[in-house]
């Protein structure tokens, strides 16, 4: 259980102790947002000032994964931050820039667990994006996502399920041996079991899930949406996003104390511990 440090920068000792530490959450996700300069890309997008948080949270034991919202624009169709695709002749340039963001991890002592090939590739929103296709994706799995060195290598991470690249990922052998994390995040879905990439020898992550509210019927959401996860998809792991929210309560609020979602999320997460499996069980008893 985890949750997102994306677009909140370095966060103080008292909230990576509060969410790792009281909560006891073992995953971190952290965004490719943070906007540095280099030599050869110009402006991109980077690990950044979270680089720090994941420092702070590696002390924990915690997995921690990195998901890019885009590539540099001087890899994209369109030359720009939001939309657009990735070049064909930019797919090793690809390569060396989420290399960097292993690296940049390295530095500062963290070894990366897994890293994402792209957040919600098929999602089309007017902010910082860029678009995959389901064959795009299993052409940069079947031959480039391996020369990643380090971390596991995660996709597709679609806005819910999606079969079609389910199907593009999982019924390719050379393109499935290039994966070995499937994700997915969970907005506007019904859930769908993941024994079929589990039993390829995969594990199934639910990388992100928001719930809008700040009333007990929006967290009893959250303890739901968990509970199905478990059941229904059979998820290895579930990460909410993200920590803190200007909006709505979240995991923990702006002055980084435990929310009544966060001790929701952290009953899950202090009690069935990485490593632990679950006992197969009827999903709604009636006895």
């Amino acid at each position: 259980f985890g949750g997102s440090s994306a677009w909140l920068g370095n966060i103080p000792d008292k909230g990576i102790g509060n969410i790792f530490g009281k909560l006891g959450l073992s995953i971190l996700r952290v965004g490719i947002v943070d906007l540095c300069k280099n030599q050869k890309w110009g402006n991109y997008r980077c690990i950044g000032q979270e680089a720090l948080t994941a420092q702070k949270a590696s002390k924990y034991g915690v997995k921690i994964f990195a998901s890019p919202s885009t590539s540099p624009i001087s890899f994209k169709t369109n030359y720009n931050e939001v939309m657009g695709e990735l070049r064909e002749d930019k797919y090793n340039d690809y390569v060396e820039y989420l290399q960097s963001a292993v690296d940049e991890l390295n530095k500062v002592g963290v070894n990366l667990y897994a890293i994402s090939l792209q957040s919600e590739p098929d999602f089309s929103p007017p902010y910082i994006s860029i678009k995959w296709s389901p064959k795009q994706i299993a052409a940069f799995l079947k031959s480039y996502s391996r020369k990643i060195k380090g971390p596991k290598i995660m996709a597709p991470e679609c806005v819910h399920f999606v079969p079609e690249y389910n199907d593009a990922i999982l019924n390719n052998p050379d393109v499935a041996k290039g994966v070995d994390i499937i994700a997915w995040h969970m907005y506007g879905m019904q859930l769908v079991s993941q024994t079929k990439a589990q039993k390829m020898g995969k594990s199934a992550w639910m990388t992100e899930k928001t719930n809008d509210g700040n009333d007990w019927k929006s967290f009893m959401e959250t303890a739901k949406d968990i509970h199905d996860c478990m059941t229904i998809a059979n998820y290895n792991a579930y990460v909410y996003f993200w920590f803190k929210d200007p909006k709505y309560v979240s995991i923990v609020d702006n002055n980084y104390e435990i929310t009544s979602r966060g001790y929701i999320l952290g009953q899950y997460a202090k009690y069935i511990r990485p490593g632990y499996f679950r006992i197969n069980a009827t999903e709604n008893p009636t006895t």
